[in-house]
């Protein structure tokens, strides 16, 4: 059965973008054929984190009625099919619709169907949670960032979605609030907690998830421990030399 998940947040700038695109070339490691959809229709990234930048068909034309969801979707050498919306800003105009029809009728061959979910409680933020049945809340551990998050999450509650848990998203070591007190607060396991680092710069740039790009660094081992917590699997690392000499330099 296809778990459609809608990767949230109450805030933007908390990385949610890249999460996406990792967590499906992780899940895409783990053998799992994936699925990443861009729902952020006026704020278009996804497919640039994969080196998409030129493409006939989106999900805007989907939204439209235009075309199927299957042809405006791309193959990334990863595993990956990215379903990325347009660039163009003569498109920002596309009222946002409910597509989870087509994503079932032509996307049940997948096991995980992500979807990057706009920022904020606007409508295009509420049509993106309906095409879900699962939720991952991804926020930073600051007082603002948490309080929007917590009423995307309570937003979520009402659409009676199942919270999978919450990401911890360029976290700093002088940051006030820890793991345990965001869980607290929120009454849901915190299932990753990935630092800063201009290494995730460094592979936005490249237009290269970092899983791919930097496979040993601590952000991608952290990225591997959500997707095997979301796979219901334990996760084991067995660090060597080479890890310990990386977790030295921040790599």
């Amino acid at each position: 059965m296809t778990r459609i998940v809608g990767v949230v947040s109450g805030k933007g700038g908390v990385g949610k973008t890249t999460l996406v695109s990792n967590l499906g070339v992780s899940m895409a490691q783990e053998g799992k054929k994936v699925a990443v959809i861009d729902a952020n229709l006026s704020g278009a990234n996804l497919g640039l984190q994969f080196g998409l930048i030129s493409y006939p068909t989106s999900v805007h034309d989907v939204m439209r009625g235009n075309t199927t969801i299957g042809d405006a979707m791309y193959k990334h050498p990863s595993g990956v099919d990215i379903i990325p919306a347009s660039l163009s800003i003569e498109d920002l105009d596309v009222e946002p619709r409910n597509i989870k029809r087509e994503i079932l009728d032509n996307l049940s061959d997948k096991d995980f169907v992500l979807i990057d979910c706009a920022t904020g409680l606007d409508r295009e933020t509420m049509v993106a949670l309906e095409m879900c049945d699962e939720v991952l809340l991804v926020t930073h551990p600051e007082l603002p960032t948490i309080s929007d998050a917590l009423r995307t999450k309570t937003i979520a509650k009402r659409y009676d979605k199942n919270i999978i848990g919450i990401v911890l998203n360029r976290v700093n070591r002088g940051d006030e609030l820890k793991k345990e007190n965001i869980s607290a607060f929120f009454d849901l396991p915190v299932i990753g907690v990935i630092p800063e680092d201009h290494f995730v710069r460094k592979s936005i740039e490249a237009k290269n998830p970092i899983i791919l790009e930097y496979p040993r660094h601590r952000v991608s081992r952290e990225i591997k421990r959500i997707t095997h917590y979301m796979l219901g699997k334990e996760y084991k690392h067995k660090e060597g030399l080479l890890d310990r000499i990386l977790s030295f330099f921040r790599i």
